[in-house]
């Protein structure tokens, strides 16, 4: 990485990412450092909110109507490799998805335009080391602060907020790139090469475990619930981290399904948290980000001027009015393919997510309606009414850890352990119970995921976790096995020429670049 501090401005105008207070002419956090800044809670809370300011733009940028910071990350990761018809799509946003799904990413580095714009953001990792940079120095800097003013248990619960948000960036790093620059230190500026990702994931794993019992199990503010971490969010990242880790260390895999298991044991304990059954009202609750069964998110809210840039949100792509668009948009952009979401939900086959997030849900063409993200925002009025999307983007849920528990557990050979986790999730739909043994067990499980959590950004992860992107019957484009060991899973790494002038060592993703 460079040799220098990551700096990352507090604009004067940004909105914190929890309560909706404003945080008005703070200085640029290169700046705050020492005694010239961390003097009060206020100012932890500033810079902290700085981070959560940081991770938002990454993902999801900007309104348009704002400086037209466009963003599609959680939409390309639900897009990449899956069976989806693209429709109409303004300027060159067709032809970027059609190459997505069919795992182009040659054609999305040779590129250009609007939608090509947003997969090559997500092409580089800067934002995601901005996000690890000012968190270590959250880290570090915190005990500065006189204990007077921020007592020794809110440091410390700083501390393992820190510790949250550079692991969460190097679980995102991982799973984009694979090998990682590691480091924790505040203020870095040593050049060194990319670790092996089963090594960082590792790292990761014993850091947060380290730090996660200094989280509160849940927040007395009730804004803060489910936008700041929590030990459920916590023991969320864990799974995750220990699932990717297991997926690629070639060693004994069981620790990493056995902490799993652990893992759930402890959500269990944490009484405020329960999953909702499928309804209308329950799946606004949900991606609104405040529920019962959220672990961990990024707010939109246009009441409290929290807004993402259009693309950001899939509704964008697989919506139309009145859940997307002005008056005229009555076909959506994009939809499954009928034999896809056919194979998820079989016709006939009881289940609310069906009649609750979809209209027309095999049609294949303008007429589907993704329902799922229907908490909305108007303007305008009569004919130059237009609707916008302002669901949060939720990163963790509790039905997410519940069906990993559940592939977890199918792989240490306690099936009626994986039934019982994965039928929390099915119960709550009004689905049939999984009753099936053997591979056609983790093949249900992994199905229940793609149900449960479609639209999510799950999808592409799941597909390389599980080596499924191998195999033509769950992805449009199945990558052969010698490709997925030269990294053809990965998102190429753009390096930039003074990336590489300060670390010449840094190489990118080679099968790509």
């Amino acid at each position: 990485m460079k040799n220098t501090k990551y700096i990352i401005l507090i604009a004067a105008l940004v909105f914190s990412a929890f309560g909706c207070k404003k945080f008005l002419n703070v200085t640029p956090i290169e700046a705050q450092s020492g005694n010239n800044f961390w003097k009060t809670r206020e100012d932890v809370e500033g810079f902290t909110n700085g981070i959560y300011s940081r991770l938002k733009s990454k993902v999801a940028g900007t309104p348009t109507f704002f400086n037209n910071d466009d963003r599609a990350f959680f939409p390309a990761l639900e897009m990449r490799g899956n069976k989806v018809a693209i429709g109409s799509l303004s300027n060159d946003g067709a032809n970027t998805f059609i190459a997505l799904t069919n795992n182009n990413m040659k054609f999305l580095v040779a590129s250009s335009g609007r939608f090509n714009g947003m997969m090559k953001n997500i092409m580089s990792w800067k934002e995601w080391y901005d996000v690890v940079a000012a968190a270590n120095i959250l880290y570090f800097e915190v005990d500065k602060v006189p204990s007077s003013s921020l007592p020794d248990a809110d440091k410390k619960r700083y501390k393992a907020e820190a510790v949250f948000l550079r692991n969460l960036s190097y679980m995102f790093i991982c799973k984009l790139f694979g090998d990682a620059i590691y480091y924790t230190d505040a203020y870095h500026s040593t050049a060194q090469g990319r670790t092996p990702q089963v090594t960082v994931l590792n790292k990761c794993i014993e850091d947060m475990a380290a730090a996660k019992n200094d989280l509160p199990t849940f927040y007395n503010d009730a804004t803060s619930n489910g936008f700041r971490p929590t030990r459920a969010s916590a023991v969320a990242l864990l799974m995750h981290l220990n699932m990717w880790a297991a997926a690629w260390d070639t060693g004994v895999k069981t620790k990493y399904y056995d902490a799993v298991k652990t893992l759930a044991t402890e959500l269990d304990t944490y009484s405020n948290y329960k999953i909702l059954p499928i309804t209308p009202a329950n799946t606004l609750k949900i991606f609104k980000g405040r529920s019962s069964e959220n672990l961990f998110g990024i707010l939109q809210d246009f009441n409290y001027g929290e807004g993402f840039s259009l693309p950001a949100s899939l509704s964008y792509y697989l919506s139309h009015y009145p859940y997307q668009g002005n008056v005229t948009k009555t076909q959506s952009s994009i939809a499954y393919s009928t034999d896809y979401i056919r194979k998820l939900y079989p016709p006939g086959s009881p289940d609310a997510r069906i009649t609750t997030w979809f209209e027309n849900y095999d049609a294949q063409g303008g007429a589907f309606q993704f329902k799922k993200f229907a908490n909305i925002y108007s303007t305008g009025s009569g004919s130059a009414i237009s609707i916008t999307s302002d669901d949060s983007a939720i990163i963790f849920r509790l039905p997410d850890c519940y069906l990993l528990t559940a592939e977890a557990l199918a792989e240490l050979g306690d099936e009626g352990g994986a039934r019982d986790f994965a039928n929390r999730v099915t119960v709550a739909a009004n689905a049939p119970m999984i009753t099936q043994s053997g591979q056609d067990l983790k093949d249900e499980i992994y199905k229940e995921r793609c149900r449960e959590l479609i639209g999510e950004g799950q999808f592409f992860f799941d597909l390389v976790r599980t080596k499924r992107v191998l195999n033509s019957d769950f992805t449009n484009a199945p990558i052969s096995v010698a490709n997925l060991n030269a990294g053809a899973w990965t998102w190429p790494l753009t390096i930039t020429t003074a990336e590489r002038s300060a670390n010449p060592g840094l190489i990118g993703n080679n099968f790509w670049n």
